[in-house]
C-alpha cells in the first residue's frame, strides 16, 4: 500500500503579506488544497494566492482563492500537477469587514 507524504500550512492574517514559506525539499510535494475562513464572520473580500517554488526565490500562483470562492470552501488542484519544492500562501488583497482576520489553510501531498 502507497504512503502519501503530506504537510498542512496555516497562516492568519490582518492584512496584505506572505505566509510562511514551506520547504519540503526532502519530500516534493505536486498536489494541493487550499481554503480561507474569516474568524467570527466571512471577510468582505480577499484574493489569497497559493505559491510554489523550486528555487525558494521565484514563486508562481498555483491556485487563487477569493470572496467568489466562498468563505471556508476547498479548492483542489485534482489530477493536475505542481511539483514544487517551496511553497506558502499570499494575501494579494483582504478587506476583513466583520471578520477578525482570515485563515488560510493549505495541504499538500506527494
Amino acid at each position: 500500500m502507497a504512503q502519501y507524504l503530506e504537510q498542512l500550512q496555516q497562516d492568519t492574517f490582518t492584512a496584505v503579506a506572505n505566509g510562511v514559506t514551506q520547504n519540503v525539499i526532502n519530500k516534493p510535494i505536486k498536489h494541493f488544497a487550499i481554503q480561507v475562513v474569516g474568524t467570527g464572520a466571512a471577510a468582505t473580500a480577499w484574493s489569497v494566492v497559493l505559491e510554489g517554488s523550486l528555487n525558494n526565490v521565484n514563486f508562481s500562483t498555483i491556485m487563487t482563492h477569493t470572496e467568489v470562492t466562498g468563505n471556508g470552501a476547498v479548492l483542489w488542484s485534482g489530477a493536475t500537477i505542481y511539483p514544487v519544492l517551496h511553497f506558502r500562501s499570499r494575501v494579494v488583497s483582504l478587506t476583513l469587514g466583520p471578520a477578525t482576520n482570515i485563515v488560510a489553510s493549505i495541504l499538500g501531498y506527494e
